[in-house]
C-alpha cells in the first residue's frame, strides 16, 4: 500500500479506536464494534485487511519510515482536533 493510503488508513484507525475507547460499554463491548467499525475503514479505504497488515510488516522493517508515517498521522489527528473536528469517516 502507498505510503500516502497507509497514513489515511490510519488516522482512521486511530479515530475509530478513540471512538470505541470513549463508549461507556464493556471492554468485550468496545472491542466487537471496533471489529465492526475497523471493516467499514478498510472498505472506505478499499483495502482488506491482509492488505493493511501486510503493508504494516513492510513499514516497521524500515523505523525511519514508519516514524514518518506515523508522524503525519499525529500531525493530521492533531490538525483535526485543534479545529474540532468529528469523526466524519463513515
Amino acid at each position: 500500500m502507498p505510503e500516502d493510503k497507509m497514513v489515511e488508513v490510519l488516522i482512521d484507525i486511530h479515530l475509530t479506536e478513540g471512538l470505541t475507547s470513549a463508549m461507556p460499554v464493556a471492554y468485550d463491548s468496545s472491542k466487537v464494534l471496533y471489529n465492526l467499525l475497523e471493516k467499514d475503514v478498510f472498505i472506505k479505504h478499499q483495502v482488506s485487511d491482509s492488505v493493511f497488515t501486510q503493508s504494516m510488516l513492510y513499514y516497521l522493517r524500515d523505523p525511519s519510515e514508519m516514524e514518518r508515517i506515523y508522524s503525519r498521522v499525529v500531525d493530521s489527528l492533531m490538525v483535526r482536533e485543534s479545529s474540532g473536528g468529528t469523526i466524519d469517516q463513515f
